[in-house]
């Protein structure tokens, strides 16, 4: 079939609103942004809830437990904050399908693509990038979960492929709905307001040719992707090498940093308790 991707975007879920405010702020003094962070997020009793919950948990080496959503922030600080909500967010707003196998595969793999985009930032000496890259990460491949939550059965064949560990599904899904998830969620993010930088990375990450303005962050991301992606098949693990040799270098990458990556920094996550409580989000569904 093919229809156009407009008819599908009027069944999926809004971004709830605090989300939509917070992800709209800018760091000014620290003061002002934590205490207008603070306001934002108290008005959503169940945000409010689970940041805590993960400030617990990731920083379980204090004494006390953490009660007041200023300490949470304070200690984990605005950019930390910033990305949980848009985590919550984004994956609350697909919640029905928590039950799915492909909800926690989903998610797992856009939190690790988040942590190596922002890791990709320290490595190639652009830190700076690292919040938009993070969130970035996040939300690449949102067309993917966007897609179940439209037409779940007629999905089932691309799920089926990625969970084999092909993510060369493009061709799958314009074939089944006449349009891919890159098309899908960039227009999701339209939809939800979210800033172009995030709109250009869900529509272009994976290629070379980049047309947007924020080449270097969809690059950065789409360098992520390929080190954090596990493929399970001999064609996709040389797919990935190939795409690998030509993305790090134009993101300032060379050989002993791909070695990091692929060797070392997955086993650095286990040891990084945020990480470990944004991952256990997703543990049991």
């Amino acid at each position: 079939m093919t229809e156009g991707y407009e008819q599908y975007l009027k069944n999926l879920p809004v971004m709830p609103d605090v989300a939509a405010r917070i992800l709209a702020m800018r760091e000014e003094s620290p003061e002002v942004s934590l205490k207008k962070l603070e306001e934002t997020v108290k008005l959503d009793p169940g945000l409010t809830a689970k940041i805590l919950k993960i400030a617990n948990s990731a920083l379980y080496a204090r004494p006390r437990e953490i009660k007041s959503l200023q300490t949470a922030i304070t200690l984990l600080g605005f950019k930390n904050i910033k990305s949980l909500v848009i985590l919550l967010s984004a994956s609350g707003a697909f919640a029905r399908m928590a039950r799915e196998k492909f909800y926690a595969y989903f998610w797992r793999h856009s939190l690790l693509s988040a942590f190596y985009a922002r890791q990709v930032t320290v490595r190639c000496g652009r830190k700076e990038l690292s919040e938009e890259c993070f969130v970035g990460g996040l939300l690449h491949d949102i067309g993917q979960v966007a897609f179940l939550h439209t037409d779940r059965e007629r999905y089932r064949e691309v799920v089926d492929q990625l969970m084999a560990g092909n993510s060369a599904v493009e061709g799958l899904e314009e074939t089944l709905f006449g349009f891919n998830h890159h098309t899908f969620g960039s227009a999701l993010l339209q939809k939800w307001n979210f800033p172009q930088v995030y709109i250009d990375i869900a529509r272009e990450h994976r290629s070379l040719n980049v047309s947007s303005p924020h080449r270097q962050l969809v690059l950065i991301v789409t360098a992520a992707t390929l080190l954090a992606q596990t493929p399970l098949g001999e064609a996709a693990e040389r797919e990935r090498q190939e795409m690998l040799a030509q993305v790090l270098p134009r993101v300032g990458l060379g050989a002993a940093d791909a070695e990091y990556f692929l060797r070392q920094f997955a086993a650095d996550l286990q040891n990084d308790p945020l990480y470990q409580e944004c991952g256990a989000l997703f543990a049991s569904a």
